[in-house]
Formats: C-alpha cells, sequence, structure tokens
C-alpha cells in the first residue's frame, strides 16, 4: 500500500470529494424522497404490495388499480415534442461582417438538424417520464464521446475536430450509444438517481459542481484511452450503489455476468475542471483536468414540474397522488371482497332433500323433476348479498381527486362527460386546463431552448472544419451552403413553437396558416419562407426539406459560401420584385408537389 505523502495528499482529495457526494446523497433522500422513487416506479410497473400477477389469477390479498400508469400514459404524451423545431433569430453581433438576419437560417437549420440526428425526442421523452417519478428531468450535453471529450484526443485525420476514443486499440467499439457519434454534439437524459448537486443548492445555476454517477464494464473502462491508473482497477467496484438497497438486488445479479464499475464524473465549476473517481480505489481514473464543455455554465439541463420553494429536489407527481393511488387500491380491493361474497348462495334445508335430488338442482339440464319431502316454497332460501353503490361513487371521486392534482378533465383521460355541459362550460373547463398543461409544455419548451443554446456553444467551439447542410432563403427555395463555426458565430435568440406540443385541430390550424400566408404574400419583404415552413410542419409525414424547390444558385456537388449566400439573400431583399416574383413561382411549385 502506497502510503507516500503524495499519496496520502491525494487519499485526503478523493475522501474529500466523498464527503461531498455522502452529502448530496443525504440531500436527495432525505428532502427529495429519492428512497421512494423505486417504489413510484414499481407503481408504474404494475408492481403494488400484496399484489402478485404470478399463478394467473392468484391476485394476493389486494385488487390494484394503476392510476399512476394511467396518468403517466397521458401526461407525457402531452409534453414531449413530436416534431421539435427550434426558431432562430439574432440578437447581436460578435464583430464579423456577416449578417446574422442571414446566417440565423444557417444556425436554424443546422439546429433542426442537429435535434433529428441527435435523437432529441426520444430523449426528452425518456426524460420527462423519469421526471414524472423524481421531479427532476436532466439531461447531458457532450461532444464526440459519451465518457468525456478532451481536444488532445482529436485525430489530425478527422480534421481535429473528433476522437477515435469510442474504440480500443484492437478497433473494439468501448462505446455503444448510436446517438453519439464522433465530432458531433449529442444529448442525453440521465435518470436522477445518477445524478448529485451540493447540500443546500436549489438551482443547477447556483451549482458550483455536479456530479453523474454512470456504470460501465470494468473491460471497457480499462481499455479506454481517457481513463488513467486503471492497471490497478481489478474485479466489480459497485460499493456506493449496493447500499441503494432498493437497487443493490440489481446490480449484484448484474455483477454474477461481468466486472462493473461505479464511476463518478464529477465537474467542478470554481476551478472548471472535470475528474472521475470510482468507489474503494484510491487513485484518480480521470485526474482533474479543463473542462472543455463548460462555457457559462454545467452541461446539463434540468426541469421541475413542481418546483420546491427551498430545495433543489422537490415532490414528484408520484409522490403527490400517492395518497390517492392507495387509496384507490383499497377501495377497488373492498369492492373485490364484496363481489366474491355477493356470489348467488342457497340456503338448504337437508331434512326436506336427498343429495341425490339436490345434485339435480344444481345440474344444467332443463326441467328436471326434483322431489322434496315437504312444501317446496320452504326447501331452499336464495340469498341475495348487498355490494355497496358507495364503493364505485368513491373511486369515480378519488380519480377526479387525482386529475384535479395534475390538471386533467375526463375527456383528456378518454372518458367521455357525465350529463350535459353547455359550449361555454366546456371552455371554461378547457381553459383551467390548458392554463396548467401549458404551463407544464412552457418548461419543456425553455428546457429544449437551452438545450438548443449549449449544443451551439459546443458546436461554435469545437466545428473548426467546414461543413454543408441546405437552407431556406427568403424566397421559399433551398439552398446548399458551406460553412464553418466562425462564420456563424453569433448571439441568438432560440424559440421553440409550443403548440406543436398540443393536440389541436390540425384542420383548423393549418386553415388560419394558409389564410395568413395569403394576407402576407402581399408584402414582398414579408419573410414567407417561415409561415410555409409551419404549414409543412403540420404535415407530420411530410419531410419539409423535400417540398421546397431548389435554388439555381446551388446545388448538393457545389455548395454555396456562406458569404454567397448571404449576399445573394441581401440581394434579394433589395429587390423586392424579384423577391416576390420568386417567392410566387415557389409557391406554386410547392403548392403542384403537394396537389
Amino acid at each position: 500500500m502506497d502510503n507516500t505523502p503524495k499519496q496520502q495528499v491525494l487519499n485526503d482529495e478523493i475522501n474529500l470529494w466523498w464527503d461531498e457526494l455522502d452529502l448530496a446523497q443525504k440531500y436527495k433522500e432525505k428532502y427529495g424522497g429519492s428512497k421512494s422513487w423505486d417504489t413510484y416506479k414499481n407503481y408504474y410497473r404494475g408492481q403494488f404490495s400484496g399484489y402478485s400477477d404470478i399463478g394467473r389469477g392468484k391476485y394476493g390479498s389486494i385488487l390494484p388499480y394503476n392510476i399512476t400508469y394511467a396518468m403517466a400514459r397521458t401526461l407525457i404524451p402531452n409534453l414531449y415534442f413530436r416534431n421539435p423545431y427550434v426558431n432562430v433569430t439574432p440578437r447581436q453581433k460578435f464583430g464579423n461582417s456577416i449578417n446574422l438576419d442571414i446566417t440565423a437560417k444557417i444556425v436554424e437549420s443546422m439546429d433542426n438538424w442537429l435535434l433529428q440526428m441527435m435523437g432529441t425526442k426520444q430523449e426528452m421523452k425518456s426524460g420527462l417520464l423519469g421526471g414524472f417519478f423524481t421531479n427532476k428531468a436532466i439531461w447531458k450535453i457532450g461532444y464526440d464521446s459519451q465518457f468525456g471529450f478532451r481536444t488532445k484526443d482529436t485525430e489530425p485525420m478527422l480534421s481535429n475536430t473528433a476522437t477515435a476514443t469510442q474504440w480500443n486499440k484492437k478497433g473494439e467499439r468501448l462505446e455503444y450509444n448510436v446517438n453519439v457519434k464522433p465530432g458531433m454534439p449529442w444529448v442525453l437524459s440521465i435518470p436522477a438517481e445518477d445524478f448529485f448537486v451540493p447540500f443546500g443548492v436549489k438551482k443547477m445555476d447556483d451549482a458550483w459542481w455536479c456530479a453523474h454517477r454512470v456504470i460501465r464494464q470494468l473491460k471497457d473502462v480499462k481499455g479506454d484511452p481517457k481513463y488513467k491508473n486503471t492497471t490497478g482497477l481489478e474485479g466489480t467496484h459497485l460499493e456506493r450503489i449496493y447500499n441503494e438497497l432498493q437497487k443493490a438486488d440489481f446490480y449484484k445479479d448484474l455483477a454474477k455476468i461481468c466486472d462493473w464499475v461505479e464511476i463518478y464524473e464529477i465537474r467542478n465549476r470554481k476551478t472548471k475542471e472535470v475528474l472521475a473517481i470510482v468507489p474503494g480505489f484510491n487513485q484518480y481514473i480521470r485526474p482533474p483536468e479543463d473542462d472543455v464543455l463548460q462555457f457559462d455554465s454545467l452541461p446539463f439541463v434540468d426541469i421541475s414540474f413542481n418546483e420546491d420553494p427551498d430545495y433543489f429536489w422537490g415532490p414528484s407527481d408520484v409522490k403527490i397522488m400517492e395518497p390517492q393511488q392507495l387509496e384507490m387500491n383499497e377501495a377497488i380491493t373492498q369492492a373485490m371482497n364484496h363481489r366474491r361474497v355477493a356470489l348467488v348462495k342457497m340456503l338448504i334445508d337437508r331434512n326436506m332433500i336427498d343429495a341425490s335430488e339436490l345434485d339435480k338442482m344444481m345440474s344444467e339440464n332443463v326441467m328436471p323433476a326434483i322431489r322434496v319431502k315437504g312444501n317446496p316454497a320452504t326447501v331452499a332460501s336464495m340469498l341475495q348479498p348487498h355490494i355497496p353503490p358507495e364503493l364505485n361513487i368513491w373511486v369515480d371521486k378519488i380519480r377526479e381527486n387525482v386529475r384535479e392534482l395534475i390538471g386533467f378533465s375526463r375527456q383528456d383521460m378518454g372518458e367521455l362527460p357525465s350529463g350535459r355541459r353547455t359550449a361555454s362550460e366546456v371552455r371554461v373547463s378547457q381553459a383551467g386546463k390548458n392554463m396548467r398543461i401549458d404551463e407544464r409544455r412552457d418548461t419543456v419548451a425553455d428546457a429544449l431552448v437551452d438545450i438548443v443554446r449549449k449544443v451551439n456553444m459546443v458546436v461554435f467551439d469545437r466545428w473548426d472544419s467546414e461543413r454543408v447542410i441546405q437552407v431556406v432563403g427568403y424566397d421559399a427555395a433551398k439552398y446548399w451552403v458551406r460553412f464553418n463555426k466562425s462564420e456563424i458565430m453569433g448571439d441568438y435568440l432560440y424559440k421553440v413553437d409550443v403548440e406543436s406540443m398540443a393536440p389541436t385541430n390540425k384542420e383548423v390550424k393549418r386553415k388560419e396558416i394558409i389564410e395568413l400566408i395569403g394576407v402576407l404574400a402581399k408584402y414582398p419583404r414579408a419573410n414567407l419562407d417561415y409561415m410555409i415552413k409551419m404549414l409543412m410542419r403540420e404535415f407530420e409525414y411530410v419531410d419539409m426539406m423535400q417540398l421546397f424547390p431548389n435554388a439555381p444558385e446551388s446545388n448538393a456537388s457545389q455548395p454555396m459560401t456562406t458569404q454567397q449566400f448571404t449576399q445573394q439573400q441581401q440581394g434579394l431583399l433589395n429587390n423586392p420584385v424579384q423577391l416576390g416574383a420568386r417567392v410566387k413561382d415557389n409557391q406554386m411549385a410547392i403548392g403542384g408537389m403537394m396537389g
């Protein structure tokens, strides 16, 4: 064992981080209720205490009603972007002479292409589902490699913008997420269980450090060139996650397959450094080094739907509705027991009927002749047990309470409203629901904007080599344009169409957009390509870029430079007659393709 002064200093440094992580875990458990998160997820899975689906019909002591699952499957589709699209406009210049009004079009095309390439839709969806149980949806922004990018690892053959650290020296993969590609930014949702902030921090923007826990196979860790000091790293190192009782069994089973390592990747805002440590190991596997992904903040985005006034961790939707879930289970179980008791039963005077005659009474034969010893009317008496109707009324009341907590109506849950409702009453009710759901949608939209902003910071910093992309111009034609980071770098405003998340009447929205295009067409300098793109997005089955006609000035084999594109677009803006003619021709071409 190394007891040199240098090693002792290193041990003290690492132990200080473990002390910080212990406090961070305590913060999460005491003020975020993290010990209950797995229980909430089990509700969603249909796993309730006292209930088992094993044995096909032998349910145990309770019959659950999974209102947790119903609410999750209603809420999440109302929040994530089915077709995420970001609009980009300039805020100010950074000293270059390029017209940012026009280069914003390049950035907008790049961003929306990246949203598709990064699998943002699914990552947003996964993050929101996790946030339903934990109250924290968290996304991580990175570049090139899932487990850490270092500038010194870039390859000259890849224009010094990408690395080959996703593979070992034998050419075998060390990373497996298909949305993480060399030389490309990425965004991934991460579970709140694996994220840590300092004890007492209220907001991510206030955190002076944060940590992300990842679990990797030992052989991949030892083969990853980004890690150091892994020679002495042997066996499974899951010491801390084993202390989380609800996860311990799963990870003990996992460790039977091969050796795994629990890595804590820590980002320090004080020093702008990133480092990585492993429990039970007295060396950094990634010594503190400059964090190239820290720009104005940590490379994470988080949202809470039930913000706590005092703590970073707050009550989740499931925690808030848990009493109703458990009461619903009890009410449904009581109704089940009453139903079982209420099965038709008969009292028989055994002195007035023989067993053989009783068998005839219980048989399925039609009109059997049954001999009795006495008055037939007194031989048997039917029991008619009572099922209290209040049980069903109470179940409906609990469902109503849960809908009120989340902000849904009967119609939102796929139920028909009871009784008659006037149009005015429906509008008032829907307006109240929309207010609460729209607040959540707005929160998700802000998160997506923050993700795009941080992704662009990575692009403006890392994309030194030239790229080519299709851009829709002011004339509603598509151009192939070459660009590099210095030509598009700027301060931009990003806006997401929140309505694209809402299940509104598409026919009504299409009609409104078409009417607006007709009005704006009278004004030659109006940016009609924006409205046309909005219209195209209402047809989810349509590849929007395929509808715009190609501009004669460029093609895939001969893209325009950014300067050429800027000058050409500026020329159209300075010539309203020419611009109007081209817009009209291109609108007719689009209409012909849609017809």
